[in-house]
């Protein structure tokens, strides 16, 4: 007999996502990567599955698009936290929601969720001196791994074909994400393109991606508080003080059932 899910999909400034609730055991691998299709399925670059957990008001599993299972995605944690408000009609200004890594609180500022981005190491725990292609390079951990590089002219690059190289690097033993980081005239504010583990694509917006840009620019460059960064997705802010924050725009996109 056939099973029906029923899903309600989120974008966070054009990371999409599938939220599901119940147990992740529900669904495999190759159902999440049907489901992610965007020709025969719902199109999304990642699966949130999520289930009760104690001391928190949900458990969050994040499985990209190939079906891989990932620590931790910064905008599919603020869909969540809007997925919840919706449900509760807006009846809370802050959301702990545990990963598989950590518990993270979201509150809202301005209008919009903004995650403490509470678990950040092993910042520039590699020899990154071969890595000499580009202006700057800069490692780091913000709940998943992520390489940045400072460039003149992030547009220009062919990031289908040049990050790869860097992802699948020897240096990284479980692979990382990678971000070329153009910085603008404008105070405190870069360009940035993002290519995705376990999405093997860019993406419109990685959270976890830009916080390790806004962590970088802070390395480089000493930036703090608010740092404005534009990608695919539209403008999305780090802000860097005593505690690192992320936020941007998220949007329900629809909801429906889908058939196994």
């Amino acid at each position: 007999m056939k099973k029906t899910l029923k899903f309600a999909k989120y974008s966070g400034n054009g990371n999409d996502f599938i939220i599901l609730e119940g147990p992740s055991e529900i669904i495999g691998p190759e159902v999440m990567t049907r489901m992610c299709d965007r020709h025969f399925g719902i199109g999304a670059d990642g699966v949130l599955i999520l289930d009760a957990t104690d001391g928190a008001d949900t458990r969050m599993r994040i499985f990209n698009s190939d079906g891989g299972e990932a620590e931790m995605c910064g905008n599919g944690i603020r869909c969540v936290a809007t997925y919840l408000d919706d449900k509760a009609h807006g009846a809370k200004d802050s959301y702990r929601i545990r990963t598989m890594n950590g518990l993270y609180e979201v509150v809202r500022r301005d209008g919009k969720f903004a995650v403490e981005m509470s678990e950040i190491k092993d910042k520039n725990i590699y020899d990154l001196s071969g890595l000499n292609e580009y202006n700057r390079a800069f490692y780091i951990n913000t709940g998943v791994p992520h390489l940045v590089f400072e460039v003149h002219e992030a547009k220009r690059i062919d990031i289908k074909s040049r990050a790869p190289q860097y992802r699948f690097h020897k240096l990284f033993p479980n692979g990382t994400n990678v971000s070329f980081l153009q910085v603008l005239p404008e105070a405190q504010s870069a360009y940035v393109r993002t290519y995705e583990r376990g999405v093997e694509d860019e993406t419109f917006s990685c959270g976890t991606g830009l916080t390790a840009c806004g962590l970088a620019l802070n390395h480089w460059y000493s930036w703090t508080g608010n740092i404005t960064l534009r990608t695919l997705g539209g403008n999305q802010h780090i802000f860097l003080g005593d505690k690192v924050h992320y936020s941007g725009e998220v949007v329900r996109c629809f909801s429906g059932e889908f058939t196994l």
